[in-house]
């Protein structure tokens, strides 16, 4: 008997041994599965009080001599009291060649609108050189709506051949010779 009560000892040894160890394991997993969880959870670290706030990236205004060029951005008035909003334009850009519509408007509570910005492209552009600018809301906002203004090639003269890669154009030309 005592050989019986010995094999039941280990037997329950056994056990508790193995269930301490699921125990340690579980608690092990369970404390990383947290960790996971919680750092997935946590807000992006706050930029220092002296860093500069985020930009966003510019707005495209680009044509081609004799077009008018735009792009929009959407202003929004998140407060809770009426607001008028006068937008100005800063950059390299005059405003003979550039202008917000609108240029002033009045956001209710929850509202927004979209803002224009055109530009009348000409040949005094320069050619293929970025101009860049800003449209602010002054006393509104430290930060404005950043855009860059460019003035495209012309196209080619002849309508009959666009402005295309070389293979594909040689492509077309042979095309035309068999058709002919």
């Amino acid at each position: 008997m005592s050989r019986v009560t010995d094999l039941l000892k280990s037997a329950v040894e056994l056990n508790l041994r193995y269930t301490s160890t699921l125990l340690h394991l579980s608690k092990d997993y369970l404390k990383d599965a947290n960790g996971v969880i919680n750092r997935e959870a946590e807000p992006a670290p706050a930029p220092a009080p002296d860093a500069p706030p985020a930009q966003r990236p510019p707005l495209l205004v680009v044509g081609r001599s004799g077009e008018l060029a735009n792009g929009a951005f959407a202003i929004n008035n998140p407060g809770e009291r009426e607001i008028a909003v006068h937008l100005v334009l800063q950059g390299e850009v005059d405003e003979r060649h550039v202008r917000v519509e609108p240029a002033r408007l009045n956001l209710k509570p929850g509202e927004g609108a979209i803002v224009r910005i055109l530009a009348r492209i000409d040949e005094k552009l320069p050619l293929e050189q970025d101009l860049p600018g800003a449209v602010v809301a002054p006393g509104l906002s430290s930060q404005g709506v950043p855009f860059i203004v460019r003035r495209l090639a012309d196209l080619p003269a002849d309508p009959a051949e666009p402005a295309t890669p070389g293979p594909v154009k040689a492509a077309r030309k042979t095309a035309r010779r068999a058709s002919a």
